[in-house]
């Protein structure tokens, strides 16, 4: 690739040394045919059964993309099957409260924005309205 941009570059300047355009376009030509001589051509056979290898392996990966799409499309149908969440409960100052991930049941003291101050008897926490859950 290296060779054929001196070989352009030093075309590209003859052309501007001289403003002739035919020897520009014999050369032009003459490097076009060299380069398609160093392709190698592949017999019509050879050719014909790399697209029947093409076509195996487009269509061995068409199935297995069928069977993927079968499994999603079940476990789509799964999902919506589920009962939906609990729908949450406004929490309210006195109620009755556990955390989603421990087990000690407090009552909510105040409540400020998002963040809710629940009173475990002898502590008292503050903890995000998110994290909780009425008991």
């Amino acid at each position: 690739m290296i060779s054929l941009g001196k070989k352009l570059d030093a075309l590209s300047k003859q052309y501007y040394n001289n403003k002739k355009k035919k020897p520009l376009l014999d050369e032009l030509f003459k490097m076009v045919l060299v380069e398609n001589s160093k392709i190698k051509k592949v017999a019509p056979a050879v050719k014909k059964k790399e697209k029947i290898k093409k076509l195996k392996v487009v269509k061995e990966v068409e199935k297995k993309v069928e069977v993927i799409r079968t499994r999603k499309m079940k476990e789509k149908e799964e999902a919506k099957k589920l009962p939906p969440p609990k729908p949450k409960v406004t929490l309210k100052i006195g109620d009755s409260v556990r955390m989603l991930e421990g087990i000690a049941i407090g009552t909510i003291d105040k409540i400020e924005k998002k963040k809710a101050f629940v009173n475990y008897g002898t502590f008292k926490t503050n903890v995000n309205l998110i994290e909780l859950e009425k008991v």
